[in-house]
């Protein structure tokens, strides 16, 4: 036994004692492998400067969330499109005549601008339609410049009797944000009443640029003249036309001041009833007053419509709302 516990004994010393020894080298294997890592300065800051850096990353937050709220957002960004369009009006002309004599003109000139990528046109009855594209790489500015230039040369090749060409931009700020449709149980012309006073409530917001109507019928006064009558009077057409002019116009009476109120005085003119333009006077011969009535036929009516809106079949009022540029088109909307 006490040969036994003494070899216990023993073993543990030595035991001890080798641990001892090595646990120096251990100690500076360790500090040997932490010198070769190099001190990282962003991270030792941050630890230092707890403090500061938690606020500095709240302040970039804060200018984050209001820079939100303050840029415009846009679903669709303005971005330059390298096509003009060349519109001329020749009314009554067959779609032939206005190749012949307007298209064909006008692309002869076009077709010699250096940029040029694409000539498009269409001809149809009263109407000629270039679609002028250009290399990306051209500035628009500079595109128009040229386009207007070489339809300045063509005009003296074009009809007489045809409207000047007018040049116009293609722009993605002039598609509308939203389109409100105006339906019920009313006719066109009340429809549109209504959508007239809805389309001057959205113009009043800031962020409309406009809203366009479409539909509808438009209110016409149609004064049909007859020719036998006004030879036997001896008045012109032209004579009648003045007349009529003449007494449709709202008179500015100007203003009267009533205690703290100002008020403004005009003297309505317009007709609104058809007997009212019957009864203007148009010429007096040896005393005698010669009216509207003696030498036509006046008739409220509506004018032809140019364009149409339907909605599942339906016929409706459209109005479609565009934005001023660089407004929030999610707040306009």
């Amino acid at each position: 036994m006490s040969e036994g516990g003494s070899r216990g004994v023993r073993e543990d010393k030595k035991t001890h004692q080798r641990t001892g020894v090595n646990e120096p080298d251990v100690r500076r294997s360790g500090s040997d492998s932490l010198a070769r890592y190099k001190e990282f300065f962003p991270t030792s800051f941050a630890i230092e400067h707890r403090t500061s850096v938690v606020i500095l990353l709240v302040i970039i937050g804060v200018m984050g969330a209001l820079s939100y709220q303050a840029i415009p957002k846009e679903s669709f960004p303005q971005i330059p499109i390298s096509m003009l369009a060349v519109n001329t009006v020749y009314r009554g002309v067959s779609p032939g005549d206005v190749e012949s004599q307007i298209t064909r003109v006008l692309e002869e000139e076009l077709s010699t601008i250096s940029e040029l990528k694409e000539l498009t046109s269409t001809s149809v009855e009263g109407y000629s339609s270039i679609v002028v594209e250009f290399e990306a790489s051209i500035d628009l500015d500079d595109a128009l410049q040229k386009v207007r230039e070489k339809v300045d040369l063509a005009k003296s090749d074009l009809p007489q009797d045809a409207e000047e060409p007018s040049i116009l931009e293609f722009s993605f700020s002039e598609m509308p944000v939203m389109q409100v449709n105006l339906a019920g149980e009313y006719g066109l012309v009340r429809l549109k009443e209504l959508a007239e006073e809805l389309q001057d409530r959205l113009e009043a917001l800031p962020p409309v640029l406009r809203a366009d109507l479409r539909g509808g019928l438009e209110r016409e006064v149609k004064v049909d003249a007859d020719l036998g009558k006004l030879q036997f009077y001896g008045i012109a057409l032209s004579d009648v036309i003045d007349a009529i002019r003449n007494e449709n116009v709202n008179i500015p009476g100007g203003s009267i001041d009533v205690g703290d109120t100002k008020y403004l005085i005009r003297v309505d003119g317009e007709f609104d009833e058809p007997t009212l333009i019957e009864d203007i006077v148009v010429l007096i011969e040896e005393g005698r007053p010669i009216y509207v009535r003696d030498v036509a036929t006046v008739d409220f009516g509506f004018a032809e419509r140019e364009n149409f809106a339907r909605m599942d079949g339906v016929a409706v009022i459209t109005l479609d709302v565009i934005k001023r540029s660089g407004e929030n088109i999610i707040e306009t909307a």
